[in-house]
């Protein structure tokens, strides 16, 4: 029986190295990966080392904005009339014995809660249809003016908006009080809207503000739109606003202690810190210098820093990012990337975690009980 084991024994030690290759794995080491980028890259990424140009472009990294995407706008010069407005008009002649006179008021007449049509238009006695839509009550006024010279006897015309629904905006979602807020001429931004709503029920950094303007919609978080004053943008009659509780989230697994969908819990998070929640690297696991960060970047960033061609097609591009936390300076690099959400953080096993499960499965196979927990241990302490 011993001459059989020391036959088979040294038979099983020889394809080590293979068998290693078969072991169940959570991951790919730092070396497959690379391998993968090189020769067999079928998903199309862009494998980045991460140095001193990629952390500062990294670090300065600015996402789509409400500024960008709408301007910053101004605040409305004058009080625009558009349907569904309803006004109050107001007609004063010279002569008391006119069209407009009234029994109360010998030298005017009130024409009351006259709703401006889809079309835009209001119609007044003995002046016929008027447009309104796109005019300010003053202009209006003067149109009627203009359009009863003929019939009424000096007339004077004072326009009054009695509501204003063409000038409001709709707030929905997770605020104080949900509904509709017209806009007043000292121009009301995004933030005097969401406070005058009731504010945010929920903390900026997990606020997502959607806004919905002439069928374009843009979405930021209200933390960015607090600390970025051009992103504060003026709203304009007809936006609608919507508030939702969208907590920023990455994804941390390999070697780490602490795997799974991790939620930010602040309105900046870096990658040195996005590591430390995830309760660091595993002690007897991790490469450090296999920390890859997997995101989708704008392709112009990977044909920048990419060390080959980028080979996909799209705005939008796979990349990984990769850091040697071997390496002190690595850890000021970290210090400067800021997390996206949906960020995905992979740390590559050891080379050496292949063998250490082999040698843990060999000793559970040929040893008496206790000596492979010995084994896997000597191997640990390498």
């Amino acid at each position: 029986m011993r001459a059989k084991k020391s036959v088979v024994l040294p038979a099983i030690l020889s394809v080590a190295l293979t068998g290693c290759a078969a072991l169940p794995s959570e991951g790919p080491q730092s070396k497959q990966i690379e391998k993968a980028y090189l020769e067999k890259n079928t998903a199309g990424f862009s494998l980045v080392n991460v140095n001193r140009p990629v952390a500062d472009y990294l670090s300065r990294y600015k996402g789509q904005s409400f500024g960008d995407r709408f301007g910053k706008g101004k605040p409305m010069r004058a009080e625009t009339i558009g349907p569904g407005d309803v006004l109050t008009v107001t007609i004063w002649e010279a002569d008391q014995t006119g069209v407009f006179a009234s029994t109360n008021t010998a030298d005017r007449g009130t024409i009351p809660d006259i709703e401006v049509s889809s079309a835009g238009t209001i119609s007044i006695p003995y002046a016929g249809t008027i447009k309104a839509a796109g005019r300010t009550p003053q202009g209006l006024g003067q149109a009627i003016t203009k359009a009863l010279e003929a019939k009424a006897v000096e007339p004077q015309v004072h326009v009054a908006r009695k509501e204003k629904v063409a000038s409001i905006v709709t707030v929905t979602g997770g605020v104080g009080k949900s509904g509709l807020y017209p806009l007043s001429l000292r121009g009301d931004s995004l933030l005097d809207v969401i406070a005058g709503s009731g504010g945010s029920s929920y903390p900026p950094y997990e606020t997502v503000v959607n806004i919905t303007r002439r069928g374009e919609i843009a979405t930021s978080y209200l933390d960015h739109v607090i600390e970025t004053p051009a992103d504060n943008i003026y709203l304009r009659p007809g936006d609608q606003i919507s508030i939702e509780r969208k907590p920023r989230t990455y994804t941390a697994f390999g070697a780490v202690e602490r795997k799974g969908n991790l939620e930010f819990g602040a309105s900046n998070l870096n990658l040195l810190e996005a590591v430390g929640k995830a309760s660091g690297l595993s002690d007897i696991r991790a490469d450090a210098s296999g920390v890859f960060l997997f995101r989708y970047e704008k392709r112009q960033v990977a044909e920048r820093f990419a060390s080959e061609p980028v080979t996909v097609s799209g705005k939008e591009v796979p990349v990984i990012y990769r850091l040697d936390l071997k390496d002190p300076s690595q850890y000021f690099f970290a210090q400067s990337i800021a997390m996206r959400d949906r960020d995905v953080i992979y740390v590559a096993d050891a080379s050496t975690v292949s063998l250490q499960k082999f040698l843990g499965l060999l000793g559970s196979a040929l040893s008496p009980p206790g000596a492979a927990v010995r084994t896997v241990t000597t191997v640990n302490a390498l």
